[in-house]
């Protein structure tokens, strides 16, 4: 079948968008935030989950969501009404403007849900994988018309973290893009555009360099979890929120910076496999959060305490970020 150039499909009334109905397959974690911040940008949302369960306890989560945003009420009545859940995928896939696909991070997985959408949908319908650290090339491989998906990456909780990535596969039709990031920031966001496909896009990319070197730390002995995790906190992230290490580079200056990568460089760690402080962990049992035990221990409680204090530090520093 020939692949169909796009043109906008997503409306605009005097420069501003028009209310935009998505379709959303997958209501967990993220379908459900995404939902949320579509939801309050006063956009109409169909979700779908191949899991009944889930649907069941997605309204519920819906208000929770909105309460964390100190949303109540009549208007969070009125913003909830945006949102609908829909028994089957092809109800996704046909009234939808605009598809979000939000399945979880197996390649096998995007591709049997994108086959579907694409039997279901109009040509033209363009679809965003939501994927975080897959490349959108390969998320593509398979689809009849590749040109129509774009890489959507939103940060959790979408509905509070303000950046959202948006990258082409290597067939993305720039219209597709174009449009994901002017319908985007006329939501209030912020948008990135990156210039290629690239696993992991920027920020899943600086985050796990990171915690590889973490890692590294605690298996040379330098160190304990709980250590690595204070010297982030009383640290380099009281910094990075407000000066970004590009900026930092410049301010301490380029000369200074390749001394220190001169001298530091050859200590960092360049494991792409093994990672034994995790390995260790799970070949125990041990899974983190979930299983009470991972790096550290999980008592009752932490759980919620973590959660309390993750969605306040958020709203705290979008209140103080220049």
């Amino acid at each position: 079948m020939a692949d169909l150039g796009f043109g906008s499909v997503i409306g605009q009334w005097n420069g501003a968008w028009l209310m935009t109905r998505f379709g959303i397959v997958g209501g967990g974690l993220m379908g459900h935030g995404i939902a949320v911040a579509l939801a309050r940008a006063g956009h109409d949302v169909a979700v779908y989950d191949v899991d009944p369960r889930t649907l069941a306890t997605f309204h519920s989560r819906v208000g929770q969501a909105l309460a964390q945003c100190g949303i109540t009420g009549a208007q969070a009545e009125r913003i909830s009404a945006h949102v609908t859940t829909v028994p089957a995928l092809n109800d996704v896939a046909r009234e939808a403007d605009v598809i979000v696909e939000a399945v979880p991070e197996r390649l096998e997985a995007k591709h049997r849900v994108l086959a579907q959408l694409e039997s279901a949908a109009a040509p033209a319908t363009p679809i965003w994988t939501n994927t975080s650290v897959l490349s959108i090339t390969r998320v593509a491989e398979g689809m009849v018309r590749p040109r129509r998906l774009a890489g959507v990456h939103w940060w959790n909780p979408p509905y509070l973290i303000p950046l959202v990535e948006v990258a082409p596969g290597a067939r993305t039709e720039q219209r597709v893009v174009d449009d994901a990031c002017e319908l985007l920031t006329a939501m209030g966001k912020t948008i990135v555009r990156l210039r290629r496909d690239v696993p992991g896009f920027v920020g899943n990319r600086l985050q796990f360099a990171l915690l590889r070197e973490a890692l590294h730390l605690l298996d040379q002995g330098v160190c304990d979890p709980a250590t690595i995790d204070t010297v982030m906190r009383s640290s380099l992230g009281l910094r990075w929120a407000s000066v970004g290490p590009m900026e930092n580079a410049d301010y301490i200056g380029l000369r200074l910076t390749r001394d220190i990568l001169r001298n530091l460089a050859p200590h960092l760690s360049t494991d792409k496999e093994d990672f034994p402080s995790i390995d260790k962990l799970l070949g125990e049992g041990h899974q983190g959060r979930s299983s009470g035990t991972g790096l550290l221990t999980w008592p009752p409680g932490r759980e919620a305490e973590v959660r309390q204090r993750l969605d306040e530090g958020i709203r705290r520093n979008l209140t103080t970020t220049p």
